[in-house]
């Protein structure tokens, strides 16, 4: 019931964005140079929203935590059962629950602590004080089965718990965007008149109305340029025939961005530029899937976004076949939405484990291998969830990155490293799974591995990553006992 609750109060959050998000585009004036976005009270309202979240947030934490052991409060109410169940009709109950309270109490206390430790023949000898009491065996099934009964009670109350938690930290997470959300309502602002009123001329020379434009800065250095407008004369312009045009009166290299739209056709409408990257990423992959089975449990994605950065990413979901496969599938494709939404990579990563734990009805576990690189700078940050070492190749030198995290899903808080590099042109990141790892022997596993690495000499990304399997398959004669997936990203300066 938990998870269904805060799935809807989740969702909830995420429909303010969007109406939000609608709020704040409707709003932008198409008709005059001088656009400036008015979000002194929109930005009032999404944060008056976030502060709800968050102590909607708060209220969860302040619930009970999980219990390993049962507390007094536990053993009080077993023993009250242990009474009722096998004392209550007992000729003897006057000598052992009111002569001998306090020794019947500690000896069954003592028996329960020993059951909890798993010391069975220690709890039968613990209640060796059967001089008054004349049904110690019956006693001490009774122990057990309702030490049992109280044990599964306690693993439930347990799961809710930790549901409870993960619900807490994804409105946390949800405040944590709502709040984000406001501050970004600063940052889309309307272009000076002098740039505006060049940009309408140039277009306009190119038979192109020009409605609007606005600029969207995460930083100074790399605005993203909104520009509503509409083809005149002729059926339609391609939207990176206009790239060096915009480039010109925005004074900066401009493309289009991953989702603008391909042509400029009669219908007005918004277009996305955002400024041209350093440098440039090549990927291959190369996979194998196990022998017997029809699908590999192993999923990847490598996508580029809009704000100038790759996104490489690898899971490994446990076992093999088709449930694995919908393991990891399933966290690629939250990783893509979330990091392709503009989230960052830490409420990425607790928002994808959180609603792993929520899943009440199996255990989920799926390893996680991401990597984002900065195309604009080259800086290159690797994030590790019970993923394979990952490999840097520099020259004719090989870093190898290590990783001692758990599996997303395995804890209820989040289990990840994160690591920083810089990368420089003709940097080679190699990502694998454990089907290639373990394919090799195990004695020196990790060396041969690097010696096959360097080894391998070609620029082509695909060829590389192919290369490398093939060598790896041939060490194994051919025989694929788990799922085998390598993925390889190059960068190079433009």
């Amino acid at each position: 019931m938990v998870e269904f609750v805060a799935a809807a109060l989740i969702a909830s959050g995420f429909w303010m964005l969007l109406e939000l998000g609608k709020l704040v585009i409707n709003g932008l004036p198409r008709e005059t140079a001088a656009m400036r976005v008015t979000a002194g009270p929109g930005r009032e309202y999404v944060e008056r929203y976030a502060d709800a979240f968050r102590r909607l947030a708060e209220s969860y934490q302040d619930m009970p935590r999980k219990k390993e052991h049962f507390g007094d409060e536990e053993m009080e109410h077993i023993i009250s059962q242990i009474r009722e169940r096998m004392c209550a009709s007992c000729p003897q109950q006057e000598l052992c629950w009111q002569k001998n309270y306090y020794e019947s109490c500690r000896r069954i206390f003592a028996g329960l602590r020993a059951m909890e430790n798993g010391d069975e023949a220690g709890a039968l000898e613990t209640l060796g004080f059967m001089e008054f009491c004349c049904m110690d065996e019956e006693l001490l099934q009774a122990m057990k089965e309702i030490f049992l009964q109280e044990r599964v009670t306690l693993m439930w109350n347990n799961r809710m718990l930790e549901q409870r938690a993960a619900a807490g930290e994804q409105l946390q997470d949800t405040a944590e965007l709502l709040k984000q959300m406001a501050e970004r309502l600063y940052q889309i602002r309307g272009l000076e008149e002098r740039t505006f009123r060049r940009l309408e001329k140039e277009l306009r020379y190119e038979k192109i109305d020009c409605a609007g434009a606005w600029l969207f800065c995460r930083d100074e250095e790399h605005p993203e340029l909104y520009v509503s407008m509409g083809i005149r004369e002729g059926s339609c312009i391609q939207t990176k025939d206009l790239s060096e045009l915009i480039s010109e009166v925005m004074g900066r290299r401009m493309v289009p961005a991953r989702d603008c739209r391909l042509t400029v056709k009669k219908e007005p409408d918004t277009f996305h530029y955002i400024t041209d990257t350093n440098y440039q990423m090549f990927c291959g992959i190369a996979r194998m899937t196990r022998d017997g089975e029809l699908v590999s449990g192993d999923n990847f994605a490598f996508w580029q976004g809009d704000c100038g950065q790759v996104i490489m990413s690898l899971a490994d979901g446990m076992g093999t076949g088709v449930e694995a496969c919908q393991e990891s599938e399933k966290v690629i494709e939250l990783l893509e939405q979330f990091l392709d939404a503009g989230f960052s990579q830490d409420t990425a990563m607790r928002m994808i484990n959180s609603s792993m734990v929520l899943q009440d009805h199996m255990q989920i576990f799926s390893t996680i291998d991401l990597c984002m690189v900065d195309l604009y700078n080259g800086k290159c940050c690797m994030i590790k969830a019970g993923a394979c070492p990952t490999y840097l190749s520099r020259g004719d030198g090989l870093e190898v990155i290590h990783c001692q995290a758990l599996p997303a899903g395995l804890l209820q808080t989040p289990d990840y490293e994160t690591v920083n590099r810089q990368l420089a042109s003709g940097d080679r990141i190699i990502m694998m799974t454990d089907g290639v790892t373990d394919a090799l022997e195990e004695d020196g596993r990790e060396m041969r591995l690097r010696e096959l690495i360097l080894e391998t000499k070609t620029n082509n990304a695909r060829e590389y990553a192919r290369s490398l399997l093939e060598q790896v398959l041939a060490r194994q004669r051919y025989h694929v006992k788990d799922d085998m997936t390598v993925l390889v990203g190059q960068i190079w300066k433009k």
